[in-house]
């Protein structure tokens, strides 16, 4: 039985911090370092229902991870000696 790299991918995010799943993270990110034309390109080969469905896991992933922006800002924020409260008034002006 012989599996598709995309299956192989779905089964691997699966997986804990597996080599497999490190590995496949590194080649998410060296993807993201390419052009937008070469991404392009290399997505045009892709089957349309896959593409849907890895937009749709990308946007899972960045929804759950916007929190981790915020709280980095609100250390940032701290370390300079802004609160919360400071900064909501200066947004609302």
């Amino acid at each position: 039985m012989s599996l598709t790299t995309y299956e192989m991918a779905r089964i691997l995010e699966q997986l804990e911090e597996s080599p497999e799943k490190v590995m496949f993270g590194k080649l998410l990110n060296e993807l993201g370092n390419q052009s937008s034309e070469r991404v392009r390109s290399a997505a045009k080969q892709v089957p349309l229902p896959v593409l849907r469905d890895l937009v749709y896991q990308f946007q899972q992933v960045i929804d759950s991870r916007k929190g981790e922006q915020v709280d980095l800002l609100a250390k940032q924020l701290a370390q300079q000696g802004i609160s919360a409260e400071e900064l909501m008034n200066y947004l609302k002006k």
